[in-house]
């Protein structure tokens, strides 16, 4: 019988398009990454934040978190640094901190790389923006998915300072005799102890060399606290959304850089001091607001402590009010070569203050 030569190709190529060794041998594309940008649901910032264009997240002020919830085998963050000087702290899992150097300009953070599954994320901004901002423009992971944040704390509180409140030269050996940027580390200021015993949201509003009236050079005209106090970045002209975020306690710890010139006029100071917690009142009128002495000044040589305590009586004492109290903390001297507060002493600060936030907080 004569043979069908086409019938016969065609049936062969058939036969072969659906046989499995030929399925295998096809090559398959990778699948597409999963993006996100900086201000989807599941990037959950805690502390003060500034839209940038592009969808870009800033973080100026120090403390400021990044939380993610995954399941994948691999997450990275599309971030910036406008600097050689912004450190981070990462955990993930609950896990050990690591500490990771930002390159100046833009870059693509491995985060995590490790077994496949649901994971946590928890990323912190260690230094201030005199230092350098971090940017973030978004997230992506290779397969798997993002998952929702565990929600943030109800309860919220926001420290408002300098350098101290900053947690600057706060991660380091009192017999270090090193001067490091490296060593700020917003995690271990007062204001962060304080609100991880609490169980609360924290923001820390805060600059180094700032002050309520001149910064530490003496200069006025700068943008000190009741300037930055308005802004999303301390830096950036962008208002910030009180309305947005309104806390239930706040802590102003100022005069540190008032006083690094001389003292300052008493009338001048106090009255700035009043209005400043007025305006604070305005914007979070069910706070309780704490006004903290400077850890930092003593009264040797020139009596700046005496006359900042005196300054603060009389500014809680005009101000009349059972939501404003005075809070007075211990001199906490640091190192011999930077008198920043270090870490054990931002926690002896904190537990001086826990239990009139812990007070503030059940009222």
């Amino acid at each position: 019988m004569p043979i069908d030569r086409r019938a016969f190709a065609l049936s062969a190529a058939a036969t072969l398009v659906g046989s499995p060794a030929l399925a295998r041998s096809k090559k398959t594309s990778a699948p597409e990454p999963l993006v996100l940008t900086a201000r989807s649901p599941q990037l959950q910032w805690e502390g003060r934040t500034a839209d940038m264009p592009d969808g870009v997240v800033r973080a100026g002020f120090p403390g400021v978190e990044l939380r993610l919830h995954f399941e994948a085998a691999k997450l990275v963050l599309k971030t910036s640094a406008s600097s050689d000087n912004v450190y981070l702290d990462i955990w993930t899992d609950g896990g050990p901190v690591r500490t990771v150097h930002l390159a100046k300009g833009a870059q693509d953070l491995v985060v995590f790389e490790g077994p496949a599954g649901e994971h946590n994320v928890r990323i912190l901004r260690r230094n201030e923006s005199w230092q350098g901002v971090w940017d973030v423009s978004g997230a992506s992971i290779d397969a798997g998915r993002f998952l929702d944040p565990a929600p943030l704390p109800a309860k919220k509180i926001m420290l408002i300072g300098d350098s101290i409140t900053c947690g600057e030269a706060s991660d380091v050996p009192l017999d270090d005799t090193r001067n490091d940027i490296a060593f700020a580390n917003a995690g271990k200021a007062y204001g962060k102890v304080l609100a991880a015993k609490l169980g609360a949201q924290c923001h820390l509003v805060s600059c180094g060399g700032r002050g309520l009236i001149r910064d530490w050079q003496g200069i006025r005209s700068g943008v000190n606290v009741p300037q930055f106090y308005e802004r999303a970045a301390p830096d950036e002209n962008q208002l910030w959304n009180h309305q947005g975020w309104i806390p239930d306690a706040v802590g102003i710890c100022l005069g540190t850089n008032d006083f690094s010139q001389g003292i300052p006029d008493q009338t001048d100071f106090v009255q700035a001091y009043v209005e400043f917690v007025e305006k604070i009142r305005r914007d979070a009128p069910n706070a309780h607001i704490f006004v903290i002495n400077s850890p930092m000044l003593g009264d040797g040589g020139i009596p700046k402590l005496s006359a900042c305590n005196a300054y603060l009586d009389e500014a809680v004492n005009r101000l009349n009010s059972p939501k404003v109290t005075r809070a007075r903390i211990g001199h906490y001297p640091g190192r011999p070569v930077n008198a920043h507060p270090i870490a054990a002493e931002h926690a002896a600060m904190a537990a001086e203050l826990e239990p009139l936030f812990r007070d503030a907080l059940a009222s």
